[in-house]
């Protein structure tokens, strides 16, 4: 259950997509802009002052993870990824790599903390075969071919117990990755 109210918050994710669709470019990057420069804020209000931290978690405890109440929050990594998405990825680039991190990397969740049986380093295979399912999709509708890329780099970067967060590793890697082949 504690998985399935972190990745309801995850869905909040969805929003910077909408709105690049739907306000641009430039207003989008202010907004995630802001957002990113108030999570860092509030990162180092954290580890300055436990007191504040304490008061954090007391109001978002039940959607983080015990880890972050000592690290960077899964949020701040984020709101960064999304500044960086939309700022240096085209439009539809930065779109399906934060797409995938919000839907294929909470599918992975779900359905590898529901059924995950078979391990492979820290995650399920099928939690991995849901997030490639996902993002395959979204990929394949936005940018064909480069999509498909996107979606596999996507599922391998969710996958490897790499030490960056994911909702970091994941848009930066997949969007760069699609951004690199749309040059070509």
């Amino acid at each position: 259950m504690f998985e399935l109210k972190r990745k309801a918050i995850h869905f909040l994710g969805l929003s910077v997509p909408l709105l690049y669709c739907t306000a641009g470019k430039e207003i989008t990057l202010v907004f995630v802009g802001i957002a990113a420069g108030c999570a860092l804020l509030m990162e180092i209000g954290r580890f300055k002052w436990e007191r504040f931290n304490e008061v954090v978690f007391q109001i978002v405890g039940r959607y983080a993870r015990e880890h972050e109440q000592s690290k960077v929050t899964g949020a701040t990594y984020y709101a960064v990824a999304a500044f960086l998405a939309v700022g240096f990825f085209s439009q539809w680039v930065a779109i399906s790599s934060l797409l995938f991190l919000t839907l294929g990397d909470s599918a992975a969740s779900i359905v590898g903390t529901r059924y995950g049986h078979h391990k492979i380093f820290e995650k399920s295979v099928e939690g991995s075969v849901a997030c490639l399912a996902v993002c395959t999709v979204i990929g394949w509708i936005l940018l064909k071919w480069v999509g498909l890329s996107g979606a596999l780099a996507a599922t391998v970067i969710e996958l490897l117990p790499i030490p960056v967060d994911d909702n970091l590793r994941i848009p930066v890697a997949a969007g760069g990755l699609m951004q690199l082949l749309l040059q070509l």
